[in-house]
């Protein structure tokens, strides 16, 4: 029965060790995971910024582009008005 008590004491000893052991390591494990998330979340928020940097860069262009066009559909349409008032 002795033999028995101390099998199962070294077996809760050794059981014991392990699971400090492994809640050690899922700790660690727990962080680099955390760190790793907040590197991507920041990086998504860079890459957010950036994109909308450019977009707003993009709408300015297209809103000059389309102020150019009107000028020269009016420059166009004057031009046909002295044709017609030409002849």
């Amino acid at each position: 029965m002795e033999l028995f008590g101390i099998a199962v004491t070294i077996l809760a000893a050794i059981l014991t060790y392990q699971a400090w052991k492994n809640g050690r390591w899922m700790k660690q494990a727990h962080e680099d995971t955390h760190a790793l998330i907040k590197e991507m979340h920041s990086d998504m928020t860079d890459a957010f910024r950036k994109m909308d940097e450019t977009l707003k860069e993009m709408h300015k262009e297209t809103n000059e582009t389309l102020k150019e066009i009107a000028e020269l559909i009016v420059a166009d349409g004057e031009k046909t008005r002295k044709r017609i008032t030409a002849y």
